[in-house]
């Protein structure tokens, strides 16, 4: 993987794939990129502090939240699952809006 330091026009709120956290761009961000030079995620300032071998760390680390995460629903999937209807949804979001 290689991190680039890229101009950008305007601030956004952005995702860290790397670790899971949010954060604002500002007139630069790090972009990660794979070994074929396919963008990744855009790399959060608290993951470039951290260097290249905290990078991997936090890589690591969030890799596990993910298979725990994983393991999570997939067990869920085989369950019962009860949701409401769409129509449900959209009746309360109808009424939730008029009484504000």
């Amino acid at each position: 993987m290689k991190i680039e330091l890229e101009t950008n026009d305007f601030d956004e709120r952005s995702y860290c794939h790397l670790c899971g956290s949010t954060f604002i761009t500002k007139e630069v961000v790090a972009k990660a990129y794979n070994e074929a030079g396919d963008y990744i995620t855009d790399v959060c300032p608290q993951c470039i502090a951290t260097g290249a071998e905290g990078i991997s760390l936090r890589m690591r680390s969030r890799a596990e939240e993910l298979r725990a995460v994983a393991a999570q629903l997939e067990k869920l999937a085989w369950g019962n699952i009860e949701a409401p209807s769409i129509e449900q949804l959209n009746i309360m979001n109808q009424i939730v809006k008029a009484l504000y």
